[in-house]
């Protein structure tokens, strides 16, 4: 416990390092560089080599070659500032050296106030962006496995004409992981991933406006290295960590430990880490429900953008 508590003292040494970077805040695609559920929230999304959970094909889809069992997984992130994120994934193992998935996450703000030039309000309005997305990832290799997801893109502005007709955006993007298992170890693993390859918004506005035009925004493309180690003393506690970039512009890091502690037929899970100097803290416990194995997770992500900072639900089942 004590090598614990000196690992955590040194996640918050290094979580107050900044580093400086170009802003990439307002490039198109930001819902997908927002991270998915509360286990990998809660370990700085650095789970670009996670085995422990191939929900974290989500972030290289290579690490679904290691899914063993059916499971679903649905949450959502409460939010500041009106905004909606909830998600749903399902995987399962194909010949027991594969793994395939289906997720969908949505994201969006509705309640927009319309208001005429004396503060009127005249119409409420929404907002949303969509993905859809399939994962395959294989092992050809004990040590090594590949992985792709596709995704279907979907983005809707808000109502522009009288007749409540709109602009949308429908596009794919793809994403492509790799996972290497050091030699003569089954506790270090390296992930590489590059997401998010040709996504972008479409728009066209011919339809709703007689001056309409078209344009395209382009989502920057995630590059990730990463690395997972579960120490061979205690087989219960792991680390994680990572570095990424969008298009080279700028460097994240990410870090993150986990314990799991059994007790009384049910295992409790502790984890700590940073996204890029912003502190997470989350919870995981493993229980069942009518013999059906299920985890809740939370976590709690201290980004300080304001005054309400995240916190984020997952359940996952086994089937």
């Amino acid at each position: 416990m004590n090598r614990l508590f000196d690992v955590m003292i040194l996640i918050l040494f290094i979580s107050t390092i900044n580093l400086f970077s170009e802003d990439i805040g307002g490039k198109a695609g930001s819902f997908l560089r927002y991270g998915l559920d509360a286990r990998s929230e809660s370990l700085g999304r650095s789970v670009i080599a996670d085995k422990r959970s191939t929900f974290s094909s989500y972030f290289n889809p290579a690490t679904a070659a290691f899914v063993t069992e059916k499971s679903i997984m649905t949450g959502m992130k409460v939010l500041a500032f009106d905004r909606n994120f909830a998600y749903l994934s399902y995987l399962m193992p194909v010949n027991n050296n594969a793994g395939i998935g289906l997720g969908i996450l949505y994201t969006g703000t509705d309640g927009i106030e319309g208001r005429d030039k004396d503060g009127n309000l005249f119409q409420e309005f929404s907002y949303n962006e969509n993905l859809f997305y399939v994962s395959f990832g294989m092992r050809p290799k004990n040590f090594l496995t590949f992985g792709v997801n596709v995704k279907l893109l979907y983005a809707r502005l808000p109502e522009g004409s009288a007749d409540g007709e709109t602009v949308s955006s429908l596009t794919f993007a793809f994403d492509v992981g790799a996972t290497v298992i050091i030699p003569k170890t089954n506790d270090l693993v390296i992930g590489l991933s590059a997401r998010n390859f040709k996504g972008k918004n479409e728009w066209n506005s011919n339809d709703v406006w007689s001056d309409g035009q078209a344009s395209s925004d382009y989502y920057p493309a995630t590059y990730s290295l990463g690395a997972s180690w579960i120490t061979p003393f205690n087989e219960d506690l792991g680390f994680y960590g990572s570095l990424s970039s969008e298009d080279f512009l700028n460097i994240n890091y990410g870090l993150g430990i986990e314990l799991d502690k059994k007790y009384l037929e049910k295992i409790f899970s502790v984890r700590m880490g940073t996204i890029s100097g912003d502190l997470t803290f989350g919870l995981g416990f493993e229980f069942s429900i009518l013999k059906m194995r299920s985890i809740l997770d939370y976590s709690y992500t201290a980004e300080g953008i304001s005054d309400f900072n995240p916190h984020t639900i997952s359940w996952r089942f086994f089937l």
